[in-house]
């Protein structure tokens, strides 16, 4: 004290005193402050969090958030469904989309719904979103969400910001996430109610690991094969047992039987727990606690076997179900194009609850299957179109067999690879439009491009003159470069208008398919030849509804001439050749003796394409409805198709699909100035056919 009042030489105050000794009084009142002051902590962390992620706003239309959008055929047959766990914010949820059909809680069985609140959230209707009671070990451990709200909101609003799914798991935004939840759950329980919040949660749990689905109607379907309402006890309580870690339920050909029966062992367990909490708290008899506990379960993706009985059940063994499969429905592999184009129109996908497609769902179903069928690392890319007006009628892309529906793995749409021979019918109806027909002749004889020796894909010439129909049938790269050479302008022009990209790298002839394009674009390339020269921009979206059931308005561009309708019919006629002429190189396509007794023997037109490296295989063909384009390669141009695929035309076989399609057009009317020569479709003579400006 002597050196505290040698160095201040004013007098004491009356306000500094001794420190007081500590009451319970005392002690009671400084632990109100303290719950007070991090109470206002955690309220103002959570407000800045909930506005520096968007919360604020995607909480209070959390209903239309979650809404997906169901997704109907041009015929009315559900296709599936979409949810917008990538739309809205300025950060992209990193939650990937899956189907997550909605269903009403009149929908869910009892059995389920009892075993979810018990075991997530037994007081969830008594608090306000928030169990304070629970908060505490939530903020410490940041293990899950301490409310059935807070999770809704974790993995729906607040997926993809601060700790989850981000990557990044530090103490601080955990702490925000937590503090973000504690906020925006009182606000969303007074939005919504308690019901609704309910329903909004099982419908849009996250099963991650169970074939990317999420909501109860995906879980119960995909592991026990049932609705959700017919879910048993035993049976819910396994599905909520999954939920602390849903990828445990995976299970492969090559695990170790030990590992997978203990996999399995850990799932019963799980159940097991959560049959006791509802037996604990009375929700359940001892009876029914008796029977879902001796009930042996078997998940489709599993094999079980067990032993004993009653409540002495136990598991022996357990592997994967060699027999299982799950399908994703159709919509699940395009559900990013859907939302582009609904973009595209100017519609938020987040206010439109159904959508009609042009897809059919027959054909969807054909054309996947036909592309589940191939080598690992195979990269395949197939769309069909209706040439009337450019409507997708079936949309696939696979890699090793796996679908996809990812926007950079959506070969049909996004692949862009050259576009080898499958370019020659585009380059002949260009020439037809300047005087040119199929019977003109050209020598199949040595001839070169800026210095570049060309061959044909044989390796040999003829050596004498053939015509545009047989040079297109026998796929000649000599006599392309010949036409080519003299109308390259020409053919650049109409290339840019179809879509096609120019490979500036590549210094062959662009008669030789050095562009670039889709599978999709392709398509529609070769649908001007069965729509009178139009080119119509393919499209997904026949019908957009609100979620007033009201429709939307759908802006489409119209189609523009890309051909006269004389050279459209003649390079049709063109492409016919290809499969029924002697020379032509896909004769396979050929109607069979079945088909042309069914009736299935529509006009078909096809041709192939393969690049010098045989990185890409191509096929596009055409039939007076439907025009279908088939891409097999490496995405990357770095390895080349497996021989087996290139040498038997495998791109060209799934074409066979068009012939299976059903038919309402069936053949074309030769427009006038057209005549047959030696059963030829040629203009008649005199007649010089002259093509639009390309669009």
């Amino acid at each position: 004290m002597t050196f505290w009042r040698r160095r201040t030489p004013w007098p004491r105050t009356p306000f500094v005193t001794r420190p007081q000794p500590w009451t319970l009084r005392r002690m009671a009142r400084a632990g109100l402050a303290g719950v007070g002051a991090v109470t206002l902590g955690v309220i103002g962390l959570g407000v800045g969090g909930a506005a520096a992620s968007g919360a604020f706003g995607r909480a209070w239309n959390l209903r239309a958030e979650l809404q997906p959008i169901e997704v109907q055929d041009r015929r009315g047959a559900p296709l599936g469904v979409i949810d917008h766990c990538r739309e809205g914010g300025a950060v992209v949820n990193a939650v990937p989309c899956r189907e997550s059909l909605s269903v009403p809680l009149t929908g869910v069985s009892r059995a389920f719904l009892l075993a979810y609140v018990a075991k997530e959230d037994v007081r969830f209707f008594s608090h306000v979103g928030v169990d304070l009671g629970r908060l505490p070990r939530a903020l410490l451990s940041g293990a899950g969400a301490s409310t059935i709200t807070q999770q809704l909101l974790k993995n729906s609003v607040l997926a993809g910001h601060f700790d989850y799914d981000t990557g990044r798991r530090t103490l601080p935004l955990v702490l925000t996430r937590k503090a973000t939840e504690f906020v925006l759950a009182p606000l969303v329980t007074w939005r919504y109610g308690r019901r609704e919040v309910l329903a909004m949660s099982v419908n849009s749990l996250p099963w991650l690991g169970i074939g990317q689905r999420k909501g109860i109607y995906d879980a119960s379907r995909a592991v026990f094969g049932v609705d959700p309402a017919d879910l048993s006890l035993a049976q819910s309580a396994f599905l909520v047992g999954l939920l602390p870690a849903p990828g445990n339920y995976l299970v492969s050909e090559s695990t170790p039987p030990e590992a997978a029966t203990s996999r399995f062992r850990w799932m019963r367990a799980q159940q097991l727990i959560t049959l006791n909490i509802l037996r604990s708290r009375g929700l359940i008899s001892e009876a029914e606690h008796l029977d879902a506990v001796s009930t042996p379960l078997q998940p489709r993706l599993w094999r079980a076997q067990y032993a004993g009985g009653g409540s002495d059940l136990r598991l022996v063994s357990a592997s994967r179900n060699p027999d299982y499969t799950n399908e994703p429905e159709p919509v699940w592999a395009m559900q990013e194009l859907v939302r582009r184009e609904l973009r595209l129109s100017g519609l938020d996908p987040r206010r439109v609850a159904r959508v009609v497609l042009t897809i059919d769902a027959g054909a969807q179903s054909a054309l996947s299957r036909r592309l589940a069928d191939r080598p690992q690392g195979v990269a395949e890319g197939a769309a069909v179109l209706d040439v009337r007006g450019g409507g997708v009628v079936a949309l696939a892309s696979s890699t090793g067999g796996e679908q996809s529906s990812q926007p950079g793995r959506q070969w049909a749409a996004s692949a862009s690879r050259p576009v080898a021979s499958t370019v020659k019918p585009l380059l002949y109806a260009a020439a037809f439009g300047e005087g040119l027909t199929q019977l003109s002749l050209f020598p199949d004889a040595a001839t070169s491009y800026s210095g570049q020796a060309i061959r044909n894909n044989s390796g040999t010439f003829l050596g004498r003159s053939v015509s545009i129909r047989e040079a297109n049938a026998r796929s000649l790269n000599t006599v392309a470069v010949r036409v080519g050479t003299q109308r390259e302008t020409t053919l650049r022009r109409v290339l840019d208008s179809v879509g096609y990209t120019e490979d500036t790298a590549n210094r062959s002839s662009p008669a030789l398919g050095t562009y670039r394009s889709s599978p999709l674009k392709v398509a529609a390339a070769y649908a001007s030849f069965a729509n009178g020269g139009q080119l119509c921009t393919p499209h997904l979206l026949a019908e957009v509804y609100g979620r007033n059931g009201k429709p939307l308005p759908l802006p489409r561009a119209a189609c523009a001439p890309l051909w006269n309708a004389a050279v459209a019919y003649e390079t049709f006629d063109l492409l016919t050749g290809a499969v029924n002429d002697s020379a032509g190189h896909v004769g396979f396509l050929r109607p069979s003796f079945v088909q042309r007794l069914t009736g299935r023997n529509v006009p078909l037109g096809a041709k192939s394409g393969t690049t010098d490296d045989v990185r890409d295989t191509w096929c596009a063909g055409v039939t007076p409805q439907y025009a279908m384009s088939v891409w097999i390669g490496d995405p990357d141009g770095l390895q080349s198709v497996p021989a087996d695929l290139y040498q038997g035309q495998a791109a060209c076989r799934e074409l066979g699909l068009l012939r299976d399609l059903p038919h309402e057009v069936r053949s074309l009317e030769a427009p006038a100035g057209i005549t047959r020569v030696g059963g030829v479709a040629v203009p008649v003579p005199g007649l010089n056919l002259r093509n639009p400006p390309p669009p």
